[in-house]
């Protein structure tokens, strides 16, 4: 029978991996979030701007975690779209913050895609060790 802490040391690793695949997807999705909201489309309300960041950040973010982050190189049968409700939730979650943050508290809109972007993944690292990426039988 393993401790709790053997557990929690076993999933050191895992959560190593999934930090720096969020930080290079936090870059990613904020480059692209900089390039849409003042170059691209910079016509649309920040928040949808924001949003259209996030979504084109997901499949960055689903493929290495998929095959480094949680070692299953081959899409585990229905994977796919437990991340996409992962995902959609996530994205739900992060633009309502944003919305919160930019749009109704009036804060600096980078700075809540950094407040942000420090949130939403303590909820998708469980979502995804737990739901997206769990050990199927």
């Amino acid at each position: 029978m393993t401790s709790g802490l053997d557990r929690i040391r076993k999933e050191i690793p895992k959560l190593t991996k999934f930090v720096i695949v969020g930080s290079t997807t936090f870059l990613l999705q904020t480059f692209l979030y900089y390039v849409f909201s003042r170059w691209l489309v910079s016509y649309l309300p920040r928040t949808m701007t924001y949003f259209l960041a996030v979504v084109y950040s997901l499949v960055y973010n689903y493929s290495l975690n998929r095959a480094w982050t949680f070692n299953r190189h081959a899409a585990a049968k229905g994977s796919v779209k437990r991340y996409a409700v992962v995902a959609v939730v996530a994205s739900v979650i992060s633009s309502i913050l944003f919305w919160i943050g930019h749009d109704w508290l009036h804060f600096y809109d980078l700075y809540v895609v950094v407040g942000v972007n420090l949130l939403v993944p303590l909820y998708t690292f469980v979502a995804h060790r737990q739901y997206t990426f769990r050990n199927v039988v």
